[in-house]
């Protein structure tokens, strides 16, 4: 029998055990996409540890575990912590997705722009996943209103709305950032109220302008309860004589909240929007029904 030399044997008896006692590369769990400019790959899971890589957007990295709002990533052979604000994973697509289908009936409380650039969130919060980045002037509709604790200031809230960009496209962002659109035809009669809601009511036929709209706005002040989506209830019509808009109704002192929706009743238009309890723990819907230019309001409904 032929015996192997010595030298041989030893380097391959070596590579086994080498390989053998090589440290198990960590499986990962999904793969994420970095989606924020500037993206620290950390030392640590913490703002200020140290830097090991900044990666650009569309960088492709390894999730292998969760702590908090942290991530340990591998990059090629490099390995750290990121914050998950910075990243989409496989998980967030999906979510996106379930949040766009789910969204595509919900009717626009309003449109408005994008007053600065400003992060689009798959949830309401400042830590929460970025889906991108929104230049200022971004056009979109206003769907939802939320609020928010903040974690960095016990006791203090944000205020969030649930917006449409795109009929694929529905996020969150930070109330503040949202200038609400206002119809031409009414702009001069805000009174430096916030339109926060506005839906048509009715068309009207004018000899002179044309088809004109009547309107129902919801109206708020700066500064107003930020649970609160408007204070008051305010009905632009047109009339024809003196080719204006003028107030047919308008009810202030309210704790209205979305959706304010609109409808025809034995074709007359109708609204409803919902008013909520002191303690912020039922809203309760409020009818409105018009007969020509005379606004009523229908019975009241329980809360809910």
């Amino acid at each position: 029998m032929k015996i192997m030399p010595l030298a041989p044997l030893l380097l391959i008896l070596g590579s086994i055990l080498g390989t053998a006692c090589a440290p198990k590369v960590a499986p990962a769990i999904e793969m994420a996409t970095v989606n924020a400019e500037h993206a620290s790959l950390r030392a640590k899971g913490s703002a200020t540890s140290r830097t090991l890589k900044v990666l650009d957007p569309g960088a492709m990295v390894e999730i292998l575990e969760q702590q908090g709002r942290w991530y340990r990533v591998r990059l090629g052979d490099t390995e750290g912590w990121m914050d998950n604000s910075t990243l989409l994973t496989t998980t967030m697509r999906k979510h996106i997705q379930e949040l766009a289908d789910s969204s595509r009936n919900q009717i626009s409380q309003n449109t408005g722009t994008l007053g600065q650039d400003s992060n689009l969130r798959v949830e309401p919060g400042r830590s929460t996943a970025v889906l991108r980045r929104l230049p200022a002037r971004t056009a979109l509709e206003v769907l939802e209103h939320r609020t928010v604790s903040r974690e960095d200031l016990p006791g203090r809230i944000d205020s969030w709305l649930k917006v449409r960009t795109s009929p694929t496209e529905v996020g969150w962002l930070l109330s503040g950032f949202v200038e609400f659109d206002v119809p031409a035809g009414i702009a001069p009669y805000t009174e430096d109220f916030i339109y926060s809601a506005v839906k048509t009511l009715n068309t009207v036929e004018d000899p002179v302008a044309g088809p004109v709209s009547w309107y129902v706005v919801g109206e708020r002040r700066p500064g107003t309860d930020p649970t609160l989506d408007f204070v008051g209830i305010r009905v632009f019509t047109w009339n024809a004589k003196k080719q204006r808009y003028e107030t047919a109704f308008r009810k202030q002192g309210l704790r209205g909240v979305y959706p304010l929706e609109v409808n025809r009743v034995a074709g007359n238009p109708t609204f409803r929007f919902y008013e909520l309890s002191a303690d912020g723990k039922t809203k309760a819907p409020r009818e409105f029904v018009m007969t020509g230019v005379i606004v009523r309001e229908t019975k009241k409904k329980e809360s809910k």
